[in-house]
């Protein structure tokens, strides 16, 4: 939201109209990016319209969409929590021509839908003001922050409970007698089943050589 001098106008010369509702395109918009996207930072932003009122006060609800980059600490998997946030700022603006400010420090949630492989905990805005090295000018920032918990049922019944069964066939190994003949072929059994389980696991971990989980 922001205070368009250029569309002020007198509702009495317009048969008392106080509000518009014009696509998004046609006015100023400020170059809000976010600065760790995944993708282009062109992409995400969608045309909508943007509601103004008589006294210049733009209100700008853009539809977004966006894919953005986390750093992921997999030591615990699957049993981990991670922090990721959405860091927005102006691209050419510095904090002398445009200022962000959040209007609460907590994120509305009443919108959001539950994640089947990750859980959200808590989840909180920050503002601040940061000098690049390129430029002299503070610019501000607004990161929203995220901390989210991996629902571990599915892992637990699909790969922890499935490892555990094979380690105890691999006691039992031990305890067949030489001459049966099925102790090589139980020994051969379960490694191929605990070869086919890593990649697996594998699989539902992202690749990193940051962090070495201890699964």
């Amino acid at each position: 939201e922001w205070n368009d001098a250029y569309l002020k106008w007198n509702p009495k010369h317009f048969g008392g109209l106080k509000k518009i509702r014009i696509p998004c395109r046609l006015i100023w918009l400020p170059d809000i990016v976010l600065y760790n996207s995944a993708e282009d930072y062109t992409q995400g932003y969608m045309q909508s319209l943007a509601m103004i009122d008589y006294n210049g006060t733009v209100f700008w609800p853009p539809i977004v969409k966006f894919r953005s980059t986390c750093k992921i600490d997999i030591t615990w998997f699957p049993f981990d929590d991670q922090l990721c946030f959405l860091k927005f700022g102006s691209w050419t603006y510095d904090s002398t021509q445009l200022i962000l400010t959040n209007r609460s420090a907590n994120i509305d949630m009443s919108n959001y839908v539950d994640n089947g492989e990750w859980k959200l905990l808590t989840s909180w805005t920050v503002l601040s003001t940061i000098t690049y090295s390129c430029c002299e000018e503070t610019y501000h920032d607004l990161k929203f922050y995220f901390h989210i918990r991996r629902r571990t049922l599915y892992y637990t019944f699909n790969v922890i409970i499935p490892c555990i069964m094979l380690s105890g066939l691999t006691c039992l190994t031990f305890y067949l007698p030489t001459e049966s003949g099925e102790k090589v072929s139980l020994g051969l059994t379960v490694l191929l089943s605990f070869s086919v389980f890593m990649l697996v696991i594998a699989e539902s971990m992202p690749a990193t050589s940051e962090f070495i989980p201890l699964i």
